[in-house]
């Protein structure tokens, strides 16, 4: 049996060397999904919520495919991923958010604690999108049992990076974005290989 382990430094590691040369791609990209999110959150939170669904799902999409058949980061395929993934990354986003908001009635930490359990349903859609919303939600669930706080602390290892860009009010996302985006595709590899190598899925989960 082959041991994996969740190695946040290593997948920050990964992240960045797979940017080499892709930042102004990238960073063009980010700067696109993060101008449209802002503006839709304007039309109110339903709107926000299915316009980033679709839009981090493609993004995700284009860093799975440079991750595992090297295709380059661009634009053309930002728009290709984004054509046909948008309506399971619509319903994705409007699923997840009112799970999130009905956990967070309860009270701030489930909530939190249910963000981490769907955070991996995007990473799902992108690598599938015909499986479905409630099955990503589902595998996403299976995918981050025991890891939600692995991954809570991979957000905060990013801390400091946050407060920088909050210091350029704000500019420094469009640049921190992809970085923390390549990194949670780097966990969600490793993490599908944890729970294949346990037994909890297997490759026709995904199918």
């Amino acid at each position: 049996m082959i041991l994996f382990m969740f190695n946040r430094k290593e997948y920050k590691k990964s992240a960045l060397d797979s940017l080499k040369g892709h930042w102004l791609d990238t960073i063009l990209l980010s700067t696109i999904l993060l101008a449209i999110c802002a503006l839709s959150f304007c039309a109110g939170f339903v709107v926000f919520a299915g316009v980033c669904g679709i839009f981090s799902v493609a993004f995700i999409s284009v860093f799975m495919k440079q991750n595992s058949a090297s295709e380059p980061i661009s634009f053309d395929s930002f728009l290709e991923s984004l054509g046909s993934h948008w309506l399971p990354s619509l319903l994705g986003g409007l699923w997840c958010c009112l799970w999130v908001f009905l956990w967070s009635l309860l009270f701030v930490i489930p909530g939190i604690v249910k963000f981490y359990s769907y955070s991996m349903m995007f990473f799902v859609l992108a690598e599938n999108p015909k499986i479905g919303v409630e099955k990503a939600m589902n595998i996403s669930k299976i995918l981050t049992n025991g890891h939600k706080a692995d991954l809570f602390a991979l957000t905060m290892s990013f801390f400091g990076w946050y407060f920088l860009c909050l210091c350029t009010s704000g500019v420094g996302f469009i640049a921190l974005f992809p970085y923390y985006k390549m990194t949670q595709t780097n966990a969600y590899s490793d993490l599908k290989k944890m729970a294949f190598n346990e037994g909890k899925l297997s490759p026709a989960d995904f199918a």
